[in-house]
């Protein structure tokens, strides 16, 4: 059969086949007229071999399947690809952790609104601050943590805890990340670094375009509550973007902010 008949029987691009003929998996008879005839032979062998890569075999793996070899090789195959198959669903698992983390922030941050909300968090935050003096080897360290770690803004708690009132002040911005994927990474701490304790916190959303400044009257809901209750504020603020969205041609960055009014050690919600 051509190359497009065993294409549409198969299901596989004739690109793909014929790059499998010239690694040597298919071996059609070529016509006199230069094109390849393949037997229902190079279909078994191309339906084999897609099975082998539906396993995630590499090129290379599924290779050791067509040479020359003994059933110890091949079992040998397989139970490589069996360990690599349990790293990669130990790798799924943490990452459906995260993502049912992010989706919980998410979600509490709608319900969130314009008013403050009273939290307890359940472990140290450690934000990162000024990214660009870290030393190289921390760089690549934080790239690989990406997912696990949410732009955060500062604010002192100097200012949070002063008087609100219609003017700009600064802010910085970076990462952060919690305590205990900074200890299971191993995750040298920076000097620069901010300390959020675990505790009881206030928080609100807020809007920012700039991100080197915000009006201070931004902040007021929290700050009224401290004031109201008379639970000055024990941290500078953290925070988690919630999203971006691009107003006007212009990209603007919504957080949910949060600072410590109450220290504690609790652990979990339940």
């Amino acid at each position: 059969m051509k190359v497009n008949e065993l294409a549409g029987l198969s299901g596989i691009n004739p690109e793909t086949i014929r790059s499998y003929r010239l690694k040597g998996f298919l071996k059609p008879k070529q016509l006199e007229n230069g094109y390849y005839d393949y037997s229902f032979t190079d279909y078994i062998s191309l339906v084999y071999l897609r099975k082998l890569r539906g396993y995630s075999f590499s090129m290379e793996d599924v290779r050791k399947f067509y040479s020359a070899g003994n059933n110890e090789d091949y079992l040998s195959v397989f139970e490589k690809m069996e360990e690599a198959l349990e790293r990669r669903i130990q790798v799924l698992q943490q990452e459906k952790k995260y993502l049912e983390f992010e989706r919980r922030h998410f979600a509490e941050s709608l319900q969130l609104g314009t008013g403050v909300q009273i939290m307890q968090s359940i472990d140290e935050k450690i934000d990162f601050f000024d990214l660009g003096t870290f030393k190289n080897d921390l760089i690549p360290v934080i790239r690989d943590l990406y997912p696990r770690m949410t732009p955060t803004v500062r604010i002192s708690r100097e200012i949070l805890n002063g008087e609100c009132e219609d003017r700009i002040i600064p802010i910085r911005t970076g990462l952060g990340t919690y305590r205990h994927i900074v200890d299971e990474f191993q995750i040298p701490v920076p000097e620069n670094h901010t300390s959020i304790p675990n505790g009881i916190h206030a928080g609100q959303m807020i809007k920012v375009g700039d991100l080197t400044q915000i009006n201070l009257l931004q902040l007021k809901p929290m700050m009224d509550y401290a004031k109201k209750t008379g639970k000055p504020f024990l941290s500078d603020t953290t925070g988690y973007l919630m999203h971006i969205e691009n107003e006007d041609g212009k990209l603007v960055c919504h957080f949910r902010i949060r600072a410590c009014i109450e220290a504690n050690d609790i652990r979990s919600l339940t």
